[in-house]
């Protein structure tokens, strides 16, 4: 990924807080052919596994990608984070500037074990609802599901372990732009007021205290 060095987000920490928050990513692994297949998943990120952390996420067994990124292959994981248009009217000398974006993304590089055993994917599939289910007044559970419908389903999908190797993080939030002109961003993003403006105002606020 191509970051400048302003933009670069080496902070483990802060990449992993954005995987967290993001969770819903897009897995990509090369086929022979030079091809790309690509995978857009729920995944649950533990953190504390290994130095970078360890991601699972599960397919149906009819998508290719599982063939692949269990066969060695390096695999890419996407996870991209709040992001928006900067007008040149928010900067100091709006006459001598242009439109922008900014975003937050980390990329998690690493590679696929062997399928899961049925425990595994079991144990996975209720991770990602109790996830998701965090605050319901009845939250859902495996459970509830009948138990023979419960087997088909397993059947039909393939969990996927992936250890990542290797983070990169951009948070591209104007750190290449003056202090003032920061906090103008950082103002009118707040004053715009949607969920992904309000993230990219945290993140700048975040970006510079020290890790």
């Amino acid at each position: 990924m191509y970051s400048p060095a302003a933009f670069a987000e080496t902070d483990r920490d802060r990449q992993l807080d954005l995987v967290e928050r993001h969770s819903f990513g897009c897995l990509m692994a090369a086929d022979d052919q030079g091809g790309i297949e690509i995978a857009h998943l729920p995944f649950v990120l533990d953190r504390d596994a290994g130095p970078s952390g360890r991601l699972r996420a599960h397919v149906a067994r009819a998508n290719p990608i599982w063939r692949l990124a269990t066969g060695g292959r390096p695999v890419v994981a996407v996870f991209s984070g709040p992001h928006g248009y900067v007008s040149p009217r928010w900067y100091e000398q709006p006459t001598r500037q242009v439109p922008t974006w900014n975003y937050a993304v980390v990329h998690a590089h690493g590679r696929a074990a062997s399928p899961m055993s049925r425990d595994e994917l079991i144990r996975l599939l209720d991770d990602l609802a109790g996830i998701h289910e965090r605050g319901a007044a009845e939250p859902w559970s495996s459970s509830a599901l009948d138990r023979e419908l419960h087997e088909n389903l397993l059947r039909g999908i393939v969990g996927l372990t992936i250890e990542i190797d290797r983070l990169e993080g951009k948070f591209k939030l104007s750190q290449n732009r003056s202090p003032a002109d920061q906090a103008r961003v950082a103002r009118a993003l707040a004053e715009r007021g949607s969920p992904d403006d309000l993230d990219m105002a945290r993140l700048m606020k975040a970006r510079g205290e020290p890790g």
